[in-house]
C-alpha cells in the first residue's frame, strides 16, 4: 500500500485542498486536481452522509464513490433517492440493467450535460420539476424552483456556478438589466438567459432567492451519476427551506474573473464538515 493511500480520508482532503491553492496557470484546473485526487479516495458511509447535508457543493466529492455507496447514503440519510433521479434524468431506474452500478453510466443515454449544448439546462429543469413532482408537491408549487446556471466561464475555462434558487415569478417572464449587456431584458422560459440567477426586476421586486450554490468543473456534468445527485442534492435543498444569501457576492467576484477562489471555497464548505473518518 502507498504512503498516499495509508493517509486517512480527512488528511487526504486537506492534501487535494493544498494542491488545488498551488495550482499553476496553464496547468491542470482546480477542480481536475480535486477529481484526481478524489478518485482513489474512498469515502465512508458517514462522509458521505454528511456530505449530502452539504447540498450541491458536494458535487465534486462523488467522483470517487460508486453509484451504490451513493444510494445508499441517500437511503440512510431519508433523502431523495438515485432511483427517484434517475428516472426524472434519464428515465430509467437505478437498477435497470443498462446502469453501471459502480460508474452510473447509462448505457445508450443521450451525451448532453457538460458538453456545452444550450438544450442542457432547459433538460436539467424538465427533470427537476419532475423530480420535485414525484416527491409529492404540486405543479403550482414546483414552478417556482428552478436550477441555474452562470456560463460566463463554461467555455474559456471550463467552470460553471450553480445555484437552487425560488422564482418567485414562476414560470411567467420577467424583466431584469442583463448581466452581460446592462441592457434591460425580458426573459422568457424558451431563452436560456430565463434560467439565469437574478435579484430583482427593472422595477426592483424580488427575482431570485438561493436556496443553495456551487461552483465545480462543467465537464463533471458529463458523468450521468454527477447529473443525478445534482438532482437528488437539489431537491433535498428544497425540502431543507434554507437560504444562501451569500451567493450574491460570490456571483459578484465570480463574473469579474475570480472563478479559482470561489471554487475553492464552495469545495472548503464541505470538507470543513466532513468528519476526519
Amino acid at each position: 500500500m502507498t504512503k498516499c493511500m495509508r493517509r486517512g480520508p480527512g488528511a487526504m482532503l486537506v492534501a487535494v485542498l493544498v494542491l488545488i491553492g498551488c495550482a499553476t496557470p496553464g496547468g491542470p484546473s482546480p477542480v481536475e486536481v480535486f477529481g484526481r485526487g478524489l478518485a482513489g479516495l474512498v469515502l465512508s458511509p458517514l462522509m458521505i452522509v454528511a456530505g449530502i447535508a452539504q447540498g450541491i457543493a458536494f458535487l465534486p466529492y462523488t467522483v470517487g464513490a460508486s453509484l451504490t455507496d451513493l444510494n445508499r447514503a441517500l437511503l440512510q440519510a431519508q433523502a431523495v433517492t438515485l432511483d427517484d433521479s434517475y428516472k426524472a434524468a434519464f428515465n430509467v431506474p437505478v437498477d435497470d440493467a443498462r446502469v453501471n452500478q459502480q460508474t452510473g453510466e447509462v448505457a445508450g443515454a443521450t451525451a448532453l450535460y457538460g458538453r456545452y449544448r444550450s438544450e442542457a439546462i432547459f433538460e436539467a429543469n424538465r427533470a427537476f420539476q419532475q423530480l420535485l413532482l414525484a416527491q409529492g408537491m404540486p405543479p403550482a408549487t414546483a414552478e417556482h424552483y428552478v436550477l441555474a446556471g452562470d456560463y460566463t466561464y463554461a467555455w474559456s475555462r471550463g467552470q460553471i456556478l450553480l445555484a437552487v434558487v425560488y422564482r418567485h415569478p414562476g414560470r411567467q417572464p420577467f424583466r431584469v438589466v442583463a448581466k452581460h449587456t446592462g441592457i434591460s431584458t425580458t426573459f422568457r422560459p424558451d431563452q436560456r438567459g430565463w434560467y439565469e440567477p437574478y435579484t430583482r426586476d427593472v422595477e426592483g421586486r424580488v427575482v431570485d432567492e438561493v436556496i443553495d450554490w456551487a461552483a465545480i468543473e462543467y465537464r463533471l456534468l458529463r458523468q450521468d451519476k454527477v447529473v443525478a445527485m445534482l438532482m437528488a442534492l437539489a431537491a433535498e435543498d428544497v425540502k431543507s427551506g434554507k437560504r444562501r444569501p451569500d451567493f450574491w457576492p460570490a456571483e459578484q467576484r465570480w463574473l469579474a474573473g475570480e472563478t479559482t477562489p470561489v471554487m475553492q471555497e464552495s469545495l472548503a464548505t464541505v470538507k470543513n464538515a466532513l468528519p476526519a473518518s
